[in-house]
């Protein structure tokens, strides 16, 4: 009788609670283990950098050492049409096109440790691209573009 007293006690003050599961993964973009997306503006160690997480989240930070800027969150289906175009209309997985040692735009596609990334100098982007570049800026408030 005692033991069944205990029992319902600890199921009514909450103690005994079916564990809930956690999220897996960090949201934190350096340690992020799902799909990103980094715009890089220029090639000096300040130079402004742009994220999409495939979660929605965005984030800014200047130059490669510096700390993240949450900036909000995109829709979900505004994210996956982001990821959809620079996968698939893009193709920055099969790219050929060779990046020159001082671009000044570098897009990067990053899963975890995996990356592949195009750059380009002075508006000698592919079409695609450059589309992709103006329409992916456009989510990011103007006082933090360069």
């Amino acid at each position: 009788m005692f033991f069944v007293f205990c029992l319902m006690w600890l199921v009514e003050t909450g103690v005994a609670r079916a564990q809930e599961t956690a999220t897996t993964g960090s949201t934190f973009p350096n340690r992020y283990t799902g799909r990103q997306i980094v715009v890089e503006v220029g090639s000096e160690t300040d130079r402004p950098e742009y994220r999409l997480l495939d979660n929605g989240l965005m984030y800014y930070r200047e130059g490669s050492e510096g700390g993240f800027t949450k900036l909000g969150q995109q829709k979900k289906d505004t994210t996956q049409r982001t990821f959809a175009t620079l996968e698939q209309e893009c193709k920055i997985k099969t790219a050929k096109i060779e990046k020159p040692e001082n671009p000044d735009v570098t897009i990067t596609w990053k899963r975890a440790k995996t990356e592949f990334a195009v750059g380009w100098e002075k508006r000698n982007a592919p079409e695609v691209y450059e589309k992709f570049y103006e329409k992916f800026m456009s989510f990011f408030p103007r006082n933090k573009q360069k």
